[in-house]
């Protein structure tokens, strides 16, 4: 079994590279210097690893320090958007901000633009709602939240919107399945013709999936979810479409495979928000953060 890896100790590596000192590395982290340097050396002799020169002039990264110290910085990031993301879902913080967010942007997106939220301003609270797009549309025009996050095909209507981002779907199927052998695209009628595992009506996968189609698909087995598709695509139940966002692990594993179709399966990531309402600070300021997020690379 692989040990657990000590995130303290992966602060007070990126601490050590950025102010090239062991000493003012804790520090800043407000522990002892020999405390600091045993964590250190705990931490070389469980992984077998010499992670920093020690001299009198300070501590500077061997190589595969360096290396820990990048992948450390990743991880760090995610922990701490998974911090911020948690608190965001908490009932109990409902003070200063309403998401609802269909679930491939509450799943995939949405974290990292609360993390940054986070960063930027500690006092906001957000508390999110994760609905189908039908739904988050609904809560919009009710009032219940102050901005919503759809993956439509389509642009709404009777609200102000935005688009924040592009997303795509990806037909996928087990390896057993005669679909996962094939070398050209599926043509738009055996498409036609094949059962299928969908989100249920209502949510912006299954909406962007039937405008493509241009039909309402035959259907194998309905989930709220994207593991239940996902799921059944490996057990065999039928080809399942989802973002491509959600399958990145199970394509490069190999549980499941990608095919080519004729259809078109880009949609819109679009912010929502009431027309006669005046959006507030907060809502406004996630929404500048998704634009951000949008332009870069």
């Amino acid at each position: 079994m692989t040990p657990d890896i000590d995130l303290d100790t992966l602060r007070l590596l990126v601490a050590v590279e950025r102010l090239g000192s062991l000493n003012r590395a804790s520090a800043e982290l407000g522990v002892t210097q020999p405390a600091a340097s045993k964590r250190i050396r705990h931490f070389e002799a469980r992984w077998r690893l010499a992670i920093l020169h020690r001299s009198a002039r300070g501590s500077t990264l061997t190589t595969d320090g360096a290396a820990v110290t990048a992948w450390a910085r990743e991880v760090l990031h995610s922990v701490d958007t998974m911090g911020a993301s948690l608190a965001a879902l908490s009932t109990e913080r409902r003070a200063g901000l309403a998401v609802a967010a269909s679930l491939t942007i509450a799943e995939h997106v949405l974290p990292r633009w609360l993390g940054e939220l986070h960063a930027r301003h500690p006092e906001i609270a957000p508390m999110l709602k994760v609905v189908n797009s039908e739904q988050v549309l609904a809560e919009v025009k009710a009032g219940t939240v102050d901005v919503g996050f759809i993956e439509s095909a389509g642009f709404p209507i009777d609200v102000a919107y935005n688009v924040v981002g592009r997303d795509r779907l990806a037909v996928v199927v087990s390896p057993r399945h005669p679909w996962a052998r094939r070398g050209t695209p599926v043509r738009r009628a055996e498409l036609e013709r094949t059962r299928w595992v969908l989100r249920e009506p209502g949510s912006g996968t299954r909406s962007t999936f039937e405008v493509a189609l241009r039909r309402e698909p035959k259907v194998a087995m309905e989930g709220t979810s994207t593991a239940a598709l996902v799921g059944a695509a490996v057990a065999g139940v039928g080809p399942a479409v989802v973002s491509a966002r959600s399958v990145g692990s199970e394509l490069e594993t190999g549980r499941l495979r990608e095919v080519d179709t004729e259809l078109d399966l880009l949609r819109p990531l679009t912010a929502v928000w009431r027309r006669q309402q005046r959006m507030t600070e907060p809502a406004a300021e996630l929404l500048r953060i998704a634009a951000e997020a949008s332009r870069r690379p």
